[in-house]
């Protein structure tokens, strides 16, 4: 997970630069809730792409994130597991999609952060903390395609 740290960062310092006009109501705002025993994370963003010498692009995005509220995984990391997961997993997919690096890549998505979905976001990523360990599925609903994997919390720190 280490070798994802330059990502994360360049994807947050886009991210905050996108998001630079509330950043005080947006620094106030909460990312967890609590209810039923659990800890939500829901997240919608608008990715808009503009490599040269492909055509623009505009990706809407769904990250969903649940974890026991009394359990193994702390409020704190629930939030930077998620923040991490989500990160790579569709900077990277997408990175690939254009065959870029993901650093190149970086330089040219703009990311709006919406405050619900506009009708079906055309990518997911679901994602499942328990005391065990993490599940992650990823839907593209333009395909169809859904792809899921699970991991032992031993699994996940050991790489």
């Amino acid at each position: 997970m280490t070798k994802t740290f330059p990502l994360l960062t360049l994807l947050c310092v886009v991210g905050f630069s996108a998001a630079a006009q509330d950043w005080r109501q947006e620094l106030k705002a909460d990312l967890v809730t609590i209810s039923g025993g659990k800890m939500t994370l829901n997240d919608v963003g608008l990715y808009k792409i503009e490599i040269p010498g492909y055509q623009a692009a505009q990706v809407q995005v769904k990250v969903h994130s649940e974890a026991p509220a009394a359990g193994i995984i702390s409020r704190d990391n629930f939030v930077s597991l998620t923040t991490l997961m989500a990160s790579t997993v569709f900077m990277t997919a997408l990175a690939e999609g254009y065959r870029v690096a993901a650093s190149d890549f970086i330089q040219h998505v703009d990311f709006t952060q919406l405050k619900s979905a506009i009708g079906t976001p055309d990518l997911e990523l679901n994602l499942t903390m328990t005391n065990e360990g993490l599940q992650f599925e990823i839907v593209n609903n333009s395909s169809g395609q859904k792809t899921r994997q699970t991991m032992t919390w031993e699994q996940v720190y050991s790489k």
